[in-house]
């Protein structure tokens, strides 16, 4: 890494160091698991570096980045042909969100139905609710149009209340 580091110009370490809680934070929320978060999180800075010096003429490298992420995210999602199956029930304290102060019991139960979503439509909802970004930034970080963005927001939306009302069923009835 010291090797690496020493090619980098220190605008870009520096920018790699305080971004990495953020970006870990996003890809946290549009993975579900740290370990995926971790993976996509240096993949996307690993590429920012490399990339540095046409990251740095963006109006915004911050939205520069987020959207390298999203596109990482997406094509992660479209290249992936194997499914992950758990032998072990969740376990909060081995796959716990970047930050303490974001942990809420209640969302195992909102990851594990959010992680059913298509990776498009997980995208938007965590771009929407958890980025608090509007829907023009999130059609221009997606290449779709804002009225797209809605659509999938919801289609999403309807499928969480679709699936968050079966479990509450179930769990009344059973």
């Amino acid at each position: 890494m010291t090797l690496l580091r020493s090619r980098l110009p220190q605008e870009a370490a520096d920018y790699a160091t305080a971004a990495l809680p953020r970006v870990l934070a996003t890809a946290y929320r549009f993975t579900g698991n740290r370990a995926d978060a971790e993976d996509l999180a240096q993949d996307t800075l690993t590429a920012v570096l490399t990339k540095w010096e046409r990251v740095r003429q963006a109006d915004s490298v911050d939205a520069y980045v987020r959207t390298m992420l999203v596109n990482r995210f997406l094509s992660m999602k479209r290249h992936s042909s194997h499914e992950v199956v758990s032998l072990a029930p969740l376990d909060p304290s081995r796959v716990s969100p970047p930050s303490l102060d974001d942990w809420n019991p209640d969302h195992d139960t909102m990851w594990a139905v959010l992680r059913t979503l298509p990776a498009r439509q997980r995208a938007v909802l965590v771009l929407r609710y958890y980025e608090d970004l509007p829907d023009d930034t999130i059609a221009a970080i997606l290449g779709c149009a804002p009225a797209t963005v809605r659509s999938l927001a919801f289609r999403a939306l309807g499928a969480l209340r679709l699936k968050t009302t079966d479990g509450l069923t179930r769990e009344r009835i059973g």
